[in-house]
């Protein structure tokens, strides 16, 4: 039913982390051309969308399009088993399996969750602003805004401001144009986003990956990055506290 063989255990394993950072439970959409996903967590305040075109893998076959459901807090579990030289084959059939070869040959299978309800639809936004971040930039301000607090303000305009505020003192940074890979903002944007959440959805990106954000004004976030020749796209709603 469904066969494939992926060297990249890098990028097999960010996937898989990009969706279990959000949700526990989801389910994969397999046809001939890829692999995608697409869910909201359990607060229904995030959404992670996930793509993995055919040509990630180095073989890819799909007899037919099918639909699973898949625990992404065990498949997770499983994925950091993984060795770098490893070489990773998956099939499908009472159970998706995953074997690894490398200096050792070993076997993996998770039971298929019954899976009923349909993928949301995406959010559709007029976005307002958009910027390129590299990733470990954007993942250093964050960490000094834990400093002060567990949310922070992001606003974008003719520059792009990180700003938290907490009990113990307050953190701004100040990113200018010419230190950002791109900007473009018809109008100011500005909104807040719990702190952690946001961790959760760069944890599967690379140090020098591109990040890309699109904002308005306190209305859910657009994040997305390349996860080898795939790319994931989050979705977050803004706090109602305003810093």
């Amino acid at each position: 039913m469904f066969h494939a063989v992926i060297s990249d255990t890098k990028a097999w394993k960010n996937s898989i982390e990009a969706v279990a950072a959000l949700i526990d439970e989801g389910t994969l959409q397999i046809d001939e051309k890829g692999v995608k996903l697409r869910a909201m967590d359990l607060s229904q305040i995030a959404l992670v969308d996930l793509e993995l075109p055919a040509s990630v893998f180095e073989e890819y076959k799909a007899e037919k399009a099918v639909n699973i459901g898949v625990d992404f807090a065990e498949l997770s579990k499983i994925t950091k088993r993984m060795r770098s030289d490893d070489r990773i084959e998956l099939t499908l059939d009472t159970r998706f399996k995953m074997v690894f070869k490398g200096e050792t040959t070993r076997s993996f299978s998770l039971a298929i969750i019954e899976s009923t309800s349909m993928p949301p639809k995406e959010p559709k936004i007029e976005f307002v602003t958009e910027l390129k971040i590299i990733a470990n930039t954007l993942k250093e301000a964050l960490k000094d805004a834990e400093l002060v607090s567990n949310h922070v303000s992001l606003r974008i305009g003719d520059g792009f401001w990180i700003k938290a505020d907490g009990d113990t003192g307050t953190v701004d940074i100040k990113f200018e144009k010419d230190k950002l890979m791109s900007i473009n903002a018809k109008q100011e944007a500005k909104a807040v986003f719990a702190l952690d959440q946001l961790n959760n959805l760069l944890k599967a990106s690379d140090a020098q990956s591109i990040i890309l954000i699109k904002m308005r004004a306190d209305a859910p976030i657009r994040i997305e990055y390349a996860i080898g020749d795939g790319r994931v796209i989050y979705y977050l709603a803004p706090r109602i506290e305003s810093v």
